[in-house]
């Protein structure tokens, strides 16, 4: 009986370690080009918000970083021109979501177009907390 216990201690272990320590290049979720049409598009494993912007879009940028970042168990990971990308982690087992945001300008306007998607690391759905996180973070940003 003790042996079950240990094997079961160091298998609750391993799990927890590759949890938090499996390698996710930030390649692996940066955003390609989205055309979408303005809207929000849930998925079973995350979700997609499409968002028009004033100016260039370094006004939203900054919002949307500052209410990420005011979120509990996030950081962001990387950030290049236009894009950048956060991981925020479940409390207990410390599941990664990655988010990424990349703002493009539309063409002939004085507007951008900003695209935000938020998905999991491990599994198949995320009982569409991604889309309740990220819906919180754009009112925040103000869009």
């Amino acid at each position: 009986m003790m042996a079950f216990f240990w094997i079961a201690l160091a298998i609750f272990v391993a799990l927890q370690a590759y949890i938090r320590l499996a390698p996710a290049p930030a390649a692996r979720w940066e955003l390609g080009a989205v055309d979408k049409a303005p809207g929000d598009y849930p998925s079973e494993g995350g979700f997609m918000a499409v968002r028009e912007v004033e100016g260039d879009g370094t006004a939203f940028l900054n919002r949307f970083e500052d209410a990420m970042l005011s979120l509990p168990r996030t950081r962001r990971i990387d950030s290049n021109a236009g894009q950048a990308l956060y991981v925020t982690r479940s409390g207990f087992w410390g599941f990664p979501d990655y988010t990424s945001v990349a703002v493009t300008p539309v063409d002939g306007a004085d507007q951008s177009r900003a695209v935000v998607y938020g998905r999991l690391r491990f599994g198949r759905s995320d009982m569409g907390v991604n889309g309740k996180r990220l819906k919180r973070v754009l009112a925040q940003a103000g869009v």
